[in-house]
């Protein structure tokens, strides 16, 4: 049947009228513009200059959260848990660690670390806690207190060393060829700003604040001349969080300039003119600084999202500007205005813009109800971003395009407009697949559907899990360290039981004792994770032998408990001090350090999963036990992923379908437009799926992120395909018009943003080299949906309503012109 002409407008076409008013008045007040972009880039300027860098817990963790609380409750009793692990050996000596000159070394390097800032305490072989039975008791001394004389007198203490179980796994190992110090903080990077600056008055830029200070100090003097005989290893949570806050902070900007110089040359080879190169640069540095901007104004500070925020705001504002740029050198170029050009310009791919804009920040803002804080906090900062983007493609841009003169001296004829949409070559190759879309709808859907159903199939494969070692390339020295160390003795991963007898001096207890012994004993079983563990226990069990000569069936807990308050009691009097890092100040509580390495977090799970089901079969009746540390954040972490990874892209589902149905004002047009958009993520996570590739806290982003992204393309594309049919009432036709207009933009930015995610490779971080490559065959399998999906959707489901036919297509200089409007000649 026979329509007499197109329907009624929708908000997409009343849109488009405004922003054609916008694009003129933008014109017309170039200079006011300006002026005001200058004044929003010095606001922004002061508001940044206060955000600093923070990637400790804090930035991941909400105050209010139960993991957070118990984790800093432990901190108040025990301190920070955070240390430098230095393993060393000595290869060319033939006695190795316990070779005279070198044990000498180590008490010089003991006492030189001891003077580093924000350290507590060293403990090393030269100066470790040494009990032993004497006829009136018990002798408390340093190891190497009177130091021997001879290398004699030095393997007799070694045969010793090698005797005690608290200094063997964790200062020494089995078979004495290396050894350590421990070097304790007395900060931790959860501490508030002022306890982390070296020095108050010298700012808060990395330099002057732990960790990294002390991790560099520590580097410095092991660099020292005199100790160049002996092979260190600094490893443990001051070097990698150091080192990992250097990184981020580093890469922000290193990456953000590949990518800019990346994007620039691809699109002087698109545009072959500045402006090209020139307005989407502008547009995306302006908008990076708003987003850094609102952090200032939030009061948040800079973590290990940021360093995506570049990068996405570099694909995202790019988009939208090559989409004008290309309209606009079309429109030029038919019309001869430059203002006329602009206003057309907008009141076609303004209201995609604003759309893609407000799609992509849903995408973001989405993620905000993360209950990881550096996530959540980035979903709203790089929404921000998104919409400044868009205001300045909106404004800035039109300023810039404006510039030059204002009416050309002829009008382009049709090989110079053909030349304006990238060449007759690259149309011959959008109308090749129009066509190809129009022959074999079927086969591409039913394709689709196959890939759909493999994809499915990969996402029920798909496991969350994450390791912080794998955080960085696997040449990165600081990995190599670690898993080096791991491979030996130490652990550089802590998870911590507490025990709380619920009364002062409760944990003198016997059964109390015994209850952390049993559970010790428990996680040890776990050989394959944890490397070493440290409890009050161990102390008090080498009391009671050495109070018994040394006899090693005495080397168990004391039966009563004034027994063993005798112990404590004498123990300190003789000037022990190693059980107050195990104990609270008024013993009603103790800690169970488990050290394992620095494996997955699932391997961890396991290790605490199989600790909790023996604390379930045999469960400890004279004290509660509650998990924390590091490593149980760590796992906390993980379950926060699974929650987040769901409900974010859900909730980006709905808002940006709620918004397309809205626009569009029909369900078939949003529910047509979100398929495409589906495919990039199901089929990226299936792949993920399918070739083991976890999630972590960072690959979690990928689908709200891709569906924020990769809808924007095909707002552009169906908008356009829409106001093409109702020009022509033809499906087909519709579709070659659209395709010969929007396609090569289309192409553009997808390319732009596949470069820019690309950049990412360039990363020290594996995790953010595997998200780039990710996202970016994400983009590339949207531009596939949005050329192929897409157009078989519409013609399958034509939810444009029936084909009609026109008594006469309009002229192609009406592009863009809603249906009864006059075309005007140029000038008028």
């Amino acid at each position: 049947m026979d329509v007499p002409g197109p329907q009624r407008r929708n908000h997409a076409e009343w849109l488009g009228e405004v922003f054609e008013r916008i694009g003129g008045w933008s014109f017309d007040h170039r200079g006011g513009v300006l002026l005001g972009c200058i004044a929003l880039l010095g606001a922004c300027v002061w508001l940044a200059s206060g955000v600093r860098f923070d990637n400790s817990f804090e930035s991941y963790f909400d105050n209010g959260d139960p993991a957070y609380r118990a984790y800093n409750r432990y901190r108040d009793d025990f301190g920070s848990d955070e240390i430098s692990y230095i393993l060393y050996e000595a290869p060319g000596r033939s006695h190795g660690v316990f070779d005279l000159e070198v044990m000498r070394s180590i008490r010089e390097l003991t006492a030189e670390l001891e003077a580093v800032p924000f350290v507590k305490e060293v403990t090393s072989l030269s100066n470790a806690e040494f009990l032993e039975g004497v006829p009136d008791g018990i002798e408390i001394h340093e190891l190497l207190e009177e130091f021997p004389e001879s290398q004699e007198e030095l393997l007799a203490i070694r045969r010793r060393v090698l005797q005690e179980p608290l200094y063997v796994g964790g200062l020494v190992s089995e078979d004495g060829r290396y050894a350590a110090l421990i070097v304790e903080m007395y900060a931790s990077t959860v501490s508030p700003l002022e306890e982390l600056r070296l020095d108050p008055d010298a700012g808060d830029g990395l330099s002057n604040l732990y960790p990294q200070v002390p991790y560099h100090r520590i580097e410095e003097i092991l660099a020292r001349p005199e100790y160049q005989e002996i092979r260190f290893q600094h490893v443990g949570e001051v070097p990698l969080n150091a080192i990992y806050n250097e990184v981020v902070q580093g890469e922000s900007g290193m990456l953000g300039g590949l990518t800019l110089a990346a994007i620039a040359l691809l699109l002087f080879v698109f545009f072959r003119r500045a402006i090209g190169v020139i307005g989407p640069m502008v547009v995306v540095a302006l908008s990076i600084l708003v987003a850094i901007a609102w952090l200032g104004v939030a009061g948040w500070n800079l973590d290990l999202m940021f360093i995506m925020l570049p990068t996405l705001l570099i694909a995202v504002g790019v988009a939208d500007s090559v989409h004008i740029i290309a309209e606009f050198r079309a429109f030029h170029a038919e019309l001869g205005d430059r203002r006329e050009a602009a206003s057309r310009t907008l009141s076609l791919v303004g209201p995609a813009c604003l759309l893609t804009s407000l799609t992509t920040a849903a995408g973001m803002a989405s993620m905000s109800i993360a209950p990881i804080v550096a996530i959540s906090h980035f979903a709203i900062y790089s929404a921000v971003g998104v919409m400044a983007a868009f205001l300045f493609s909106m404004t800035l841009l039109f300023v810039l395009l404006s510039f030059g003169r204002r009416h050309l001296e002829r009008v382009a004829t049709a090989e110079e407009v053909a030349r304006a949409k990238g060449g007759a070559r690259f149309q011959r190759g959008l109308a090749a697949v129009a066509h190809f879309d129009v022959r074999h709808r079927r086969a591409i859907l039913s394709w689709f559907a196959l890939l759909f159903v493999v994809s499915t199939l990969g996402i029920a494969r798909l496991r969350v899990d994450s390791n912080f070692m794998h955080e960085f390339s696997a040449d990165e020295p600081v990995r190599r360290a670690t898993e080096y160390v791991d491979g030996i003795m130490g652990g550089t991963l802590s998870v911590v039981y507490l025990f709380d007898s619920g009364h002062p001096e409760g944990i003198v207890d016997p059964q109390v004792l015994g209850e952390i012994e049993r559970v010790q004993r428990e996680a040890e079983t776990h050989a394959d994770t944890v490397q070493k563990t440290y409890s009050v226990a161990d102390v008090i069990v080498d009391l009671n032998q050495a109070f018994h000569e040394e006899d090693p069936s005495f080397r168990v807990l004391p039966e009563t408990r004034d027994l063993t308050a005798q112990y404590l009691l004498l123990y300190e009097m003789s000037g022990g001090e190693e059980v107050r890092d195990y104990v609270s100040s008024d013993f009603a509580r103790a800690s169970l350090q488990v050290r394992s390495r620095t494996v997955a977090t699932s391997v961890l799970g396991e290790m605490v999963d199989g600790v909790e089901r023996y604390l379930e079969e045999q469960p400890v009746t004279a004290s509660s036990v509650s998990v924390t540390g590091v490593g149980a954040l760590w796992l906390e972490l993980q379950d926060y992923i699974t929650r987040s990874q769901i409900r974010g892209f859900l909730l980006a589902f709905i808002v940006i379908a709620a918004l397309l149905c809205f626009v569009f004002q029909s369900l078939r047009i949003g529910m047509v437009a979100m398929i495409p958009n589906l495919s990039p993520v199901v089929f990226t996570l299936g792949f993920m799926g399918w070739f083991d590739i976890p999630l972590d806290y960072v690959r979690l982003l990928i689908a709200s992120v891709a569906i924020g992204i990769s809808v924007d393309d095909t707002i552009h594309h169906v908008m356009r395909y829409q106001t093409e049919f109702r020009r022509s009432g033809s499906y087909e036709r519709a579709l070659h018009a659209s395709m010969a207009d929007v396609g090569r933009a289309l192409f553009i930015t997808s390319a732009v943003l596949v470069v820019g995610f690309l950049m990412l490779a360039f990363s020290r971080l594996d995790t953010m080299l595997m998200f780039g490559s990710l996202l970016a065959i994400t983009i590339a399998i949207a531009l596939i949906a949005d050329f192929f999906l897409m157009p078989a959707l519409v013609m399958t489901v034509k939810p444009f309503g029936p084909e009609w036919t026109a008594a006469a297509a309009p002229a192609r200089s009406d592009r863009g012109v809603a249906p009864g409007a006059v075309a005007r000649a140029p000038g008028t």
